[in-house]
């Protein structure tokens, strides 16, 4: 009977053992990372409503593609580091654009070299760009909103596959800051090329708030919601890719001209893949 016992307590602890050791720990390089080269894509599709002058929608879509090159450059003692990111290389391209227009965006772009504080678990703070004179104005030119919104926060112990975390990020504005309530969910992991690849989907939500300080007020009706999936590289502590598509409707109203335009449906697609 004691032998039978025993056996079935080191069952046990052999199951206890083997689900631990299922558990996946996720965390960013931020005290030895090498200098990786970033891709980072961003389509905006805006569906205008319809009016009694258009059967059909009006749209503008836009799509902006940038090489970049991220850098650290000091550690610190808490775990996290400082990191820088410069731009290599920028193509625009928009349907109501111009030419000229689409080579002064890549321009202004290309000079939005920007450093930023990295905790182990992802979280970006003290985004700080070079040219702090510089004005973005569009959402789908702003290369730090567009990282703060892809970028996954992951979760402060370990996780099994199946398991979930929520996470909070505030994105800063020029007037204001918007709070994006983030969900992921380990999916898989896997080796790749000799490498430890988590799996992580991820939903978001947020609202835009109207700025009080700016001529051009937008505000959603409801959060607007996204969800896209990240393949996190374990073994280097970085996101190997990442994709993400947003959904929201808007109501912008321009100050000065006393105009507005409701029920403004956006689409919004970000991709991001990186390589050493």
């Amino acid at each position: 009977m004691n032998f039978i016992k025993f056996c079935a307590t080191s069952a046990a602890l052999l199951l206890l053992c083997s689900c631990d050791n299922n558990d996946v720990v996720l965390a960013f390089n931020t005290q030895d990372a090498a200098s990786r080269t970033f891709f980072l894509e961003s389509s905006l599709n805006v569906l205008l409503p319809e009016d009694s002058a258009n059967a059909v929608p009006e749209s503008m879509q836009s799509h902006i593609k940038v090489r970049s090159t991220l850098n650290m450059l000091v550690p610190y003692d808490d775990g996290s580091a400082r990191f820088e990111m410069k731009v290599d290389s920028v193509e625009y391209t928009s349907d109501k654009r111009s030419v000229e227009e689409f080579r002064n965006v890549e321009k202004l772009v290309s000079v939005q070299h920007f450093q930023f504080k990295l905790e182990t678990d992802g979280t970006m703070s003290d985004p700080v760009v070079e040219d702090a004179e510089m004005k973005f104005g569009d959402d789908d030119i702003d290369l730090v909103k567009l990282f703060l919104k892809i970028q996954p926060v992951l979760p402060s112990k370990p996780v099994a596959i199946g398991e979930s975390w929520e996470r909070m990020v505030t994105i800063p504005g020029a007037n204001s800051v918007t709070t994006v309530y983030k969900s992921f969910t380990l999916e898989d992991v896997m080796l790749h090329d000799g490498a430890k690849i988590a799996k992580i989907g991820m939903n978001l939500k947020y609202k835009e708030e109207p700025d009080s300080t700016s001529d051009l007020h937008m505000e959603s009706l409801g959060f607007v919601v996204g969800s896209g999936s990240i393949l996190f590289d374990v073994s280097h502590g970085v996101v190997a890719s990442a994709n993400l598509e947003i959904n929201g409707d808007l109501n912008v109203k321009d100050v000065i001209a006393q105009d507005s335009i409701p029920s403004m449906h956006v689409i919004q697609k970000i991709k991001m893949r990186s390589e050493p």
